[in-house]
């Protein structure tokens, strides 16, 4: 009885394993022996193996790349911290108007970034909403559209939804009968949030905000559309670049490696630190 179980489990989750082996880990171990090779002599099936030298141009002619990839989705993650947190707060702690609407709208990610990335370029085109700010202010819209300010703020409006549920999960862990007991022991709503409150949900908070960050990584059409030439200068778009234009796969895919390896390593303490909060 037992061999049969057993036996059912494994037939159970045998077609998983061979979808991930298949889709996942087989076209991952491809990607990375590509990084290996010279521009496109592994696609045309003669592959020339170069070592490290794809990633130590990466690393030096595309550090300002690399640098971007990660400052972008870094400035984005504490524009989500300072709007998101208090958002957060007055989900759980406070009873607002539209309360289940704004829980509603935190799926929003979920559908992708082309809704924030084409949204933002239309609005900031000339005739469209904000319009009226640049003829207030004298500014042309290619100042304000096509620089990284324009992709930061792309990345930190498609992402605060995560930092506001995980910060909201971390409050709603805590019982408000503490911050009861602190005002009973004298603690004004200012100590008590800094003392009781922020300690506590901080474990949420970080890794939320390791959360956006990493998920912002990959990000590909906001900087895409948002930040133009110049402001588009990440990882994700140098990779269909040199990609579709270039035909250098090799160099494309040692970028692909070290991307993948920046979103593992957030992720990774995004789950420890949620582990270590629950």
């Amino acid at each position: 009885m037992e061999r049969i179980l057993r036996a059912s489990y494994i037939l159970l989750v045998l077609p998983t394993v061979v979808y991930l082996v298949f889709f996942w880990l087989v076209p991952l171990i491809n990607i990375l022996v590509m990084s290996f090779t010279r521009g496109e002599s592994f696609i045309l099936g003669q592959p020339e193996y170069v070592g490290l030298q794809n990633y130590l141009i990466a690393i030096s002619d595309y550090n300002s790349t690399v640098m971007n990839t990660i400052l972008f989705p870094l400035s984005a993650a504490i524009i989500d911290f300072i709007l998101g947190y208090p958002l957060a707060y007055l989900l759980v702690r406070r009873k607002i108007l539209f309360r289940n609407m704004l829980r509603a709208s935190l799926i929003f990610p979920y559908f992708g970034d082309i809704y924030v990335s084409y949204g933002l370029w239309n609005m900031f085109l000339p005739g469209g909403p904000f319009d009226w700010f640049f003829n207030i202010t004298g500014l042309s819209y290619k100042e304000v559209l096509y620089t990284p300010y324009a992709v930061i703020l792309g990345f930190s409006i498609f992402t605060l939804p995560f930092m506001v549920l995980y910060t909201a999960s971390s409050l709603s862990e805590i019982d408000p009968a503490i911050e009861e007991a602190a005002f009973t022991l004298g603690a004004n709503p200012f100590k008590t949030f800094f003392k009781v409150i922020l300690p506590l949900s901080a474990p949420g908070a970080v890794a939320g905000f390791i959360a956006c960050f990493g998920w912002n990584l990959g990000g590909f059409l906001i900087p895409l559309l948002l930040g133009g030439v110049e402001a588009s200068n990440v990882i994700t778009v140098k990779v269909v670049y040199l990609t579709l234009q270039l035909h250098n796969y090799g160099l494309a895919a040692s970028l692909a490696i070290i991307l993948m390896l920046m979103t593992i390593i957030s992720t990774y303490f995004t789950f420890k630190i949620t582990k270590v909060a629950g």
